[in-house]
């Protein structure tokens, strides 16, 4: 299969830290017709989760994130799903080493043979990025 970089809008928000916050939030996501391509998550004690999401439409989640009054910061990430074999990330951040470009975040997983990746760099590196895993 052949496999492209494709950019991605990016959304980085909170939730309240409390048991089931995380399933409320699916759920109204789900009612709202909202799918995402990738959801992580991290909090650290007792603070706010922070919470990083690439939806398949930035149009809908920026619809359901003002009906819900979260309050979001934008980004952009590249996104790959290719077939998984051994050294795809090694080639992969390779070329990126190779173009100058500064990784800020990386997200990857593969499901059966397949190989999915989300790659993040700051605004003034972004470009560069994009065009090494052009």
């Amino acid at each position: 299969m052949a496999s492209r970089w494709i950019p991605m809008t990016s959304f980085a928000f909170t939730l309240p830290n409390r048991s089931g916050e995380l399933a409320s939030f699916a759920d109204r996501l789900h009612r709202a017709g909202v799918n995402l391509l990738g959801l992580w998550g991290y909090a650290h004690g007792e603070e706010l989760p922070h919470l990083s999401c690439v939806p398949e439409s930035p149009d809908a989640f920026r619809k359901f994130a003002r009906s819900e009054g979260l309050e979001c910061e934008e980004g952009r990430t590249l996104y790959l799903i290719a077939d998984d074999r051994p050294g795809a990330l090694r080639l992969m951040l390779q070329r990126i080493a190779d173009s100058g470009a500064n990784v800020e975040a990386i997200e990857c997983t593969s499901v059966g043979a397949r190989f999915g990746c989300f790659v993040w760099a700051d605004d003034a590196h972004f470009d560069t990025l994009a065009q090494a895993l052009a």
